[in-house]
């Protein structure tokens, strides 16, 4: 039977979905960074916010652990501003435990949420805007500038799922997180979503472009400490049981870029 009440309610829940995602996209208080780097040796760490709208915001700013639960070694502060419109403020990250593992990074999320001035106005939906990027706390006895070469240490195969399809495994075994942020499979030319692969751990990606399991072709680029792509490189990943370390190779100069 068709319930115009029903078609209603789903039209207004796509377009209120529609409209939350296009301000996450449009988020007036933006951040000077897409990730902090926090190194054992400092007291405090800076991250820069700007309000590029044109009217005044709330900022509320907290680390979390990645699962919600807000109980961490730091503390970000202020907790509660107000940001007028085109100016720019600094949150200030103050580690406040030391129990933190010494042999590998850690990571934790830094949340920036953006709350408008209530309006006295009718029928008017306002958003508040979360913005979150990655806090990485390195120790100081795993050294600043070896964390651009852990992709190069990294360990692949391509294996049997128990359905017989393939699965992509790479392993991280460096004590520093390493995450792709383009990864491309061939044969099939099949792009993998983004994922970190956090140190001494390991990653399996279901690949759904080929039928058997088989060696292929990865191009890949990492994301580095500035938030910017590594160049892109390519592996020749072998059918193995265990992940084999394998040196990448220039995408440019190799015979593969024509990925």
């Amino acid at each position: 039977m068709f319930s115009l009440n029903g078609l209603v309610v789903r039209r207004s829940l796509r377009a209120a979905l529609l409209m939350l995602f296009c301000a996450s996209a449009d988020a007036a208080v933006q951040l000077g960074a897409t990730r902090l780097i926090f190194l054992e040796s400092n007291h405090e760490a800076a991250l820069a916010i700007k309000n590029e709208g044109d009217r005044p915001y709330v900022v509320q700013a907290w680390v979390d652990d990645g699962e919600g639960h807000t109980k961490t070694p730091f503390l970000l502060v202020p907790p509660l501003s107000r940001l007028d419109p085109n100016v720019e403020n600094m949150l200030r990250v103050m580690r406040v435990l030391d129990d933190l593992p010494q042999d590998r990074e850690s990571v934790f999320w830094i949340n920036v949420k953006e709350i408008p001035e209530k309006v006295q106005q009718d029928n008017v939906l306002q958003l508040a805007i979360r913005t979150r990027i990655k806090l990485f706390y390195r120790p100081a006895a795993l050294g600043g500038n070896r964390a651009e070469e852990a992709r190069k240490e990294l360990k692949w195969s391509v294996l049997a799922d128990r359905d017989g399809g393939a699965v992509l495994r790479v392993e991280n075994p460096t004590p520093y997180h390493v995450t792709f942020g383009v990864m491309r499979v061939r044969p099939g030319t099949e792009n993998i979503a983004p994922d970190m692969v956090p140190p001494y751990q390991m990653r399996e990606y279901p690949l759904t472009s080929i039928r058997a399991p088989q060696a292929v072709s990865v191009e890949f680029a990492v994301i580095n400490d500035y938030g910017g792509l590594s160049e892109k490189e390519h592996v020749e990943v072998p059918l193995e049981r265990e992940p084999v370390r394998i040196d990448p190779r220039s995408s440019i100069s190799s015979k593969n870029r024509a990925f």
